[in-house]
């Protein structure tokens, strides 16, 4: 079966699953918790990352990211895929560098790791968590914890060969959750392009709409275009790859939901309209594991520090 194929396939599959169901009860029913020790077979891969996309569509709560960034530090170990949550890095103004918990993690051990300290694992009965309330209907809590407490399940000379993975299956999941979620705050403004009449005709007929919901198509599209290449070198990727996807999703997510609200005029600022939700999960997922602002930055200092000039054309060419 041809990849894109199956991709199609099981995010449409588990699109409905996650309106149905919810996240946790989807990815119970889609099996999803076996593929995670799979990910280096491309059609298990595939499935798996679709399934975030799915997710963010939907607007679903789980600890789906958490778990994927985790199975690297956990595989080859006894320990049971999907038991523990990684707590995810994100940049607070108030607060520095915080810990993200996302979704329900009740009954799971909690992964944290940091360079210098390896990876350790706790019980999530025994930490703080602060909530974070934002829309978007994602379950968000801070972690409140002594960064060295917890069981050292790798000490950081293991650690540190496991995490450039770990860091990179995040970002592309997270990126695909930010897609998922983008496409459809587009949609909200197609749709309400078709029905919405001004001048006697809908407004979707106008020139300076089109382009907005063109070039908002665009920017979803390149999202699209860019996560699949990250999928087909998921086993050696070129350096720093993981921050061009992330980086590029988030930054043309929240351009997606920008343009699709300047479609939508002011109903798209109630809190009654559903593009708030999906504008702010895109925002959310944007923060954790390097925002597109932060990501930009660090490429483009490492640009500028001699990057092989041919970067670009060899990633293209790698299938």
């Amino acid at each position: 079966m041809i990849i894109d194929d199956l991709d199609d396939e099981v995010l449409t599959t588990a699109w409905g699953a996650m309106r149905d169901l919810g996240g946790p009860g989807a990815l119970d029913v889609l099996g999803w918790w076996d593929l995670l020790p799979h990910l280096d077979d491309p059609e298990a891969r595939a499935a798996a990352f679709a399934t975030l996309r799915a997710q963010g569509r939907a607007l679903a709560s789980s600890t789906a990211l958490g778990c994927l960034v985790a199975q690297p530090f956990i595989a080859g170990t006894d320990i049971e895929a999907g038991s523990v949550v990684a707590a995810v890095p994100r940049r607070s103004t108030q607060h520095g560098q915080v810990w993200l918990v996302i979704g329900d993690i009740r009954g799971r051990q909690v992964l944290l790791e940091q360079p210098g300290l390896g990876a350790r694992l706790l019980d999530a009965d025994a930490v703080d968590l602060r909530p974070v309330v934002v829309p978007g209907r994602l379950e968000v809590h801070e972690l409140v914890c002594d960064p060295a407490a917890g069981e050292t399940l790798h000490a950081e000379e293991v650690a540190s060969t496991l995490r450039a993975r770990s860091t990179y299956a995040g970002r592309v999941a997270a990126a695909e959750e930010v897609l998922g979620a983008a496409e459809v705050a587009v949609q909200l403004a197609v749709d309400y392009s078709s029905d919405r009449e001004q001048f006697g005709q809908p407004i979707g007929k106008f020139q300076a709409v089109r382009h907005l919901l063109s070039w908002a198509k665009t920017d979803v599209v390149a999202v699209d275009s860019l996560i699949r290449k990250a999928l087909l070198l998921f086993d050696d990727p070129p350096p720093n790859f993981d921050q061009v996807v992330k980086a590029l999703a988030g930054r043309n997510g929240r351009r997606a939901c920008e343009r699709a609200l300047q479609v939508l005029g002011g109903i798209g600022f109630t809190a009654e309209h559903e593009h708030h939700h999906h504008h702010s999960r895109v925002l959310l997922l944007d923060s954790v594991l390097g925002s597109s602002a932060d990501l930009s930055h660090d490429l483009g200092a490492w640009v500028r520090s001699g990057t092989d000039p041919e970067f670009a054309a060899s990633v293209i060419g790698r299938s």
